[in-house]
């Protein structure tokens, strides 16, 4: 297969009534997929769309939404997945670089009824080349402004190949998401459980246990993917019927970030019958390491590559580093990845050599071809010549009792130096801040001691959880 749309038809027609997508109260099977993928297909056509122009789609009716992304890619069209509600600025951005050709939006633009609505006729398919470019998706922006990246149909099979085979999705899997479908994140489960002939279970609500206890009692949902931050909901449960049924999970799968050594020990203990997944991976090229955590519980384990994917570490000239336990950059090669920067010639010349890209992230491998992670380029703090990773301070005081969130960036000083500032969320207003710096003291090196910790409301992160750590500029105190 070359495609997603290709997968989807070829459950339709084995596994036809198979409910592919349920989405609050609608669903819809793998035929009626088919069908209405084909009807939007045609649609595009009878509007004089052309292959390879540009098509904006709204993440909001998010069935209608996955059949106008696969109907693009049927048609050979490119879907550019714009957020639900998205601002007026950001969609000028959009708009001004992708110039798309018809824009499918709920208060401003076309109606996504008026596209899948009519006979679908099958006499003739075709379906698209590998090679097509697919989609043009925009990065979470965590370390500069958001760019855009072009993924051809084969990168996005092989992105879900990877995914499903690593986490062992099935077509008896019925899995849960809730991240926003717009980012590559998102989407890319409900294409990995569509690649596999699986149910997915999507929401645009946010998570709480409430509402997921419900989908899980009633839709019998056995996987569950959530960003890394919201681990910590399944650590906490109170109510005892709830806490029995979470157990039926056979996964749950973790992105976006690391997670504790004390929460992989936490959810083993509390779910010992329940796989655990870290998965790791980028815009630019989808899953490509996971590690097994309820089997290997090393914390910022990246775990193993992923079937489609080859890894390495390289150093600053791109030279491959062959010794294990030592820093470099993370280069993945295969046919996830993307095929480039949407019209940055330059800055895909950048990152792209040989096949290879090499990103944004720092890591190392172990003598057993594990992979961890350090930290990405932008976070590394320079203290008077020592490197300090701020995830090792935060790992430190998300252990501390009180504590319901942190963040540590660095504040520049006028000559130059930096130093590491702890942003912290407390559950008490009288939180002691004192016996906080006393604990770390005893739990850190000297260099690596918070100037200054400062308790604020909420830490700034993206919609997958990631840290925003450039919007963390509180001053230091007199």
């Amino acid at each position: 297969m070359d495609s997603i749309v290709q997968s989807v038809f070829t459950h339709s027609a084995l596994i036809p009534d198979k409910t592919a997508i349920i989405f609050h109260d609608k669903k819809i099977s793998y035929r009626e997929l088919a069908e209405k993928i084909n009807i939007f297909s045609n649609s595009l056509k009878l509007h004089s769309i052309r292959k390879g122009q540009r098509i904006a789609i709204e993440a909001d009716d998010l069935i209608s939404y996955f059949v106008a992304f696969l109907g693009c890619q049927f048609s050979g069209a490119i879907a550019v997945p714009i957020e639900k509600n998205i601002s007026n600025s950001k969609l000028q951005d959009v708009l001004k670089s992708t110039k798309p050709s018809l824009i499918f939006m709920k208060s401003n633009g076309e109606s996504y009824s008026d596209y899948q609505n009519g006979e679908s006729s099958f006499s003739k398919i075709s379906f698209p080349s590998g090679n097509a470019v697919a989609a043009v998706i925009a990065t979470t922006g965590t370390t500069g402004k958001p760019v855009l990246i072009t993924h051809t149909n084969r990168s996005m099979l092989a992105e879900s190949e990877n995914l499903s085979s690593g986490t062992n999705i099935t077509k008896d899997t019925v899995l849960f998401a809730n991240i926003p479908f717009n980012l590559a994140l998102g989407y890319r489960r409900v294409f990995a459980a569509l690649f596999a002939g699986a149910t997915a279970v999507i929401t645009d609500k946010p998570l709480n246990l409430e509402t997921f206890g419900r989908y899980l009692k009633k839709m019998h949902i056995n996987y569950l993917t959530i960003v890394h931050s919201k681990l910590k909901l399944l650590l906490d449960v109170k109510d005892l019927q709830l806490k029995e049924a979470l157990h039926n999970l056979n996964t749950v799968e973790v992105m976006a970030g690391s997670i504790t050594g004390q929460q992989i020990r936490s959810f083993c203990r509390q779910y010992p019958n329940t796989s655990l997944y870290n998965v790791y991976g980028a815009t630019e090229s989808g899953c490509i390491l996971i590690n097994e955590m309820s089997k290997n519980p090393v914390e910022n384990c990246l775990g193993k590559p992923t079937v489609n994917t080859e890894i390495s570490i390289v150093d600053e000239n791109g030279a491959k580093v062959e010794q294990p336990n030592l820093y470099g950059y993370i280069a993945v090669k295969g046919d996830m990845n993307m095929s480039g920067y949407y019209h940055k010639k330059a800055l895909t010349e950048k990152v792209m050599r040989s096949g290879w890209i090499v990103l944004n992230d720092i890591g190392y491998f172990d003598a057993e071809g594990y992979y961890y992670f350090v930290s990405r380029v932008g976070d590394i703090i320079d203290v008077g010549g020592h490197k300090i990773i701020p995830s090792e301070i935060e790992q430190a005081v998300s252990c501390y009792e009180g504590i319901l969130d942190c963040a540590c960036a660095a504040l520049q000083e006028p000559d130059y130096i930096q130093i590491p500032i702890l942003y912290i969320v407390c559950a008490d207003p009288a939180f002691d801040i004192e016996k906080l710096e006393d604990y770390l003291k005893q739990h850190l090196e000297s260099y690596k001691l918070p100037r200054q910790i400062i308790p604020i409301d909420k830490i700034p992160r993206t919609a997958t959880g990631k840290i925003l750590r450039k919007s963390l500029s509180i001053p230091l105190k007199n």
